[in-house]
């Protein structure tokens, strides 16, 4: 376990573009789980980290009470931090100041094909020099998928797909100062399939059916 590093799942978006398919996308289910629990159970089994934190408001109301009645939370493992809920950038600074000072992984309730190993590999780039490094994939790739980016990044003249995945160190953050942001290309399907809409998660649930086939 890496001691001083602590895991954040973001989970208290209005989720505005799949309200006609349901009230909390987080709690959607995924191979008899919700989405959220894909994510805890791989945050724990990965073991590297001190505390496992859920950033919830009351946007996601069956998530919160999902959270507050889970084996995790009762064991101590997981903690459960309120927010407004009004944007993600918000909730995101409102829970990176309350975890100072440490070094966090952020990462989005509704990547339900991460696991423990892909998430040991994206610890093991951490060397502490940085202020940040977020997870991005090739714009071409995730296109072969069939997902469409929610955020892009741009880097030269080149567009990435910004996995929403990404490591703080919260001590060399000043209230109010822009974060310098590292990028890290890591092509890998796990992360790539987050849930927007209705049709990412078909799109999710299509993806699975195929690589059963496959195998």
């Amino acid at each position: 376990m890496t001691q001083d590093m602590l895991a954040l799942i973001m989970c208290g978006g209005k989720g505005e573009r799949i309200k006609d398919f349901c009230s909390d996308k987080a709690m959607l289910n995924f191979n008899n789980r919700p989405l959220i629990e894909h994510v805890l159970i791989s945050l724990k089994t990965s073991e590297q980290f001190e505390r496992i934190y859920a950033a919830a408001s009351r946007n996601s109301k069956v998530t919160l009470e999902f959270l507050n009645n889970h084996n995790y939370y009762h064991s101590g493992t997981l903690e459960i931090m309120e927010t407004t809920g009004l944007n993600y950038s918000t909730d995101l600074t409102y829970a990176l100041e309350k975890l100072k000072p440490s070094i966090v992984l952020v990462l989005p309730s509704d990547i339900p094909l991460v696991t423990p190993e892909l998430i040991k590999r994206i610890v093991s780039k951490w060397k502490g020099d940085r202020q940040c490094i977020s997870i991005v994939m090739d714009k071409q790739y995730t296109a072969n998928l069939g997902v469409v980016p929610s955020f892009k990044v741009k880097q030269g003249n080149k567009e990435y797909f910004h996995s929403g995945v990404t490591i703080f160190d919260t001590s060399t953050m000043n209230t109010g100062k822009r974060i310098k942001e590292y990028y890290l290309r890591l092509n890998d399907e796990r992360i790539a399939f987050n849930i927007n809409t209705k049709e990412d998660f078909f799109l999710l649930e299509n993806s699975i059916k195929r690589i059963d086939d496959f195998h």
